[in-house]
């Protein structure tokens, strides 16, 4: 069973298998990339995702200014600037911005804690 989501002009949309779960990722650069508190994704193999572009839209940042020093590649839609995916190019993972879809899966994870603001809890911890 697959999911579908799109960007907020519909010029892109990306189809997935079900989505059970997400993560939570606090590190700046997602915070800027998205203007948020943080960024929500789904963690799937490349080829798990089909993103659909028929015309063209998707804009791509090279992001080098990480923590770890590996350049990201940040996809977005051009015409309303929607976060699309978030690639590494020596992975084989990519991580789909959760916003594109209806559903939004429950987070089990959160990433790179010690950026996100002392006030955020998303995920609850026992």
């Amino acid at each position: 069973m697959t999911t579908e989501g799109h960007c907020n002009c519909k010029s892109v949309t990306v189809k997935v298998p079900a989505l059970k779960e997400s993560i939570v990722c606090y590190c700046s650069n997602c915070r800027r990339a998205g203007a948020s508190l943080c960024s929500l994704n789904y963690l799937l193999d490349s080829s798990e995702v089909d993103i659909s572009d028929p015309n063209g839209t998707i804009r791509s940042y090279s992001d080098s200014n990480t923590r770890s020093g590996n350049t990201i590649i940040r996809k977005f839609c051009g015409t309303c600037g929607s976060p699309v995916a978030t690639f590494t190019p020596d992975s084989p993972k990519v991580f789909v911005k959760a916003g594109l879809f209806d559903y939004l899966a429950p987070p089990v994870m959160e990433v790179f804690e010690e950026s996100k603001a002392p006030w955020a809890h998303v995920t609850k911890k026992e």
